[in-house]
């Protein structure tokens, strides 16, 4: 049985996608058969982040509904990379939790890895990828929006009695937190008592990659890599040590006096 990643959020525009095509793009890249299921009814774009949009010819909606199997409506993006894409044509209230979950599983008992990229918020696209003895991963950005929508999205989770999630912070600046402008991940992962998996940096080569319409893990970034490295080691269980931005008093002190 392989293992289950669900990548959520409690905000859109977090970035909840682009780590998600990362992972799964290092996974398949180490050697592990690798899925990433969209699971963004309605606003599919993982087939655009992994530059297969050409070839998507079934989706998760025609597995659901029996139309092809679940080995037809897999695209393959790499050797070991593959995707499942969203339907376009479906609303939420369409698919049905006892399906999506019986999908997930037939991926997961001929995969390495499965990656969920998860709707954002906690509505019924959420609501039906839960039970799939996924592992929960909540992205967010180091904002007080986000970081309560984390929280919230956190209770859901206790709530339904899912596992503990752990969180990955995105667009992190070292620059501001040594100004004191931004709070440190370690902080905030503490006062979410949630465990820390992640620290991304801001950078802007993600951006221009996709842009480009190249891979994520291809941005050319050094410092952005090693991140999606280590969080993808901590997601299995190993080793990797995560960097610890701390305020400068100086730095704070200059900048106040800028204002």
């Amino acid at each position: 049985m392989g293992k289950i990643f669900a990548i959520m959020s409690g905000k859109g525009g977090v970035g909840k996608s682009t780590v998600s095509a990362a992972l799964a793009e290092y996974y398949a890249r180490q050697g592990q058969s690798t899925v990433l299921l969209d699971g963004d009814t309605g606003l599919r774009c993982a087939d655009l982040m992994l530059n297969v949009q050409d070839r998507v010819l079934y989706d998760l909606g025609d597995v659901a509904e029996k139309n092809c199997t679940v080995q037809q409506a897999l695209v393959q993006a790499d050797e070991r990379l593959f995707l499942l894409a969203a339907p376009q044509l479906m609303k939420a209230s369409d698919l049905k939790a006892k399906d999506v979950g019986r999908i997930i599983t037939a991926l997961a008992e001929e995969k390495d890895v499965v990656i969920l990229d998860a709707p954002a918020g906690v509505g019924r696209g959420l609501k039906n990828l839960l039970g799939a003895a996924a592992e929960p991963v909540i992205v967010a950005t180091p904002d007080d929006v986000s970081v309560r929508d984390a929280e919230k999205l956190g209770a859901l989770l206790n709530e339904r009695d899912e596992p503990r999630p752990g969180i990955v912070f995105n667009r992190v600046s070292p620059r501001l937190i040594r100004q004191g402008q931004m709070t440190p991940p370690q902080a905030l992962a503490q006062a979410l008592d949630m465990p820390l998996l992640g620290i991304m940096p801001d950078c802007p080569s993600v951006y221009r990659a996709l842009l480009r319409h190249q891979r994520v893990l291809d941005c050319g970034d050094e410092a952005w890599t090693q991140a999606v490295t280590a969080l993808a080691k901590r997601l299995m269980g190993q080793e990797a040590p995560l960097p610890e931005y701390r305020p400068s008093a100086i730095l704070r002190f200059f900048h106040r006096g800028g204002d």
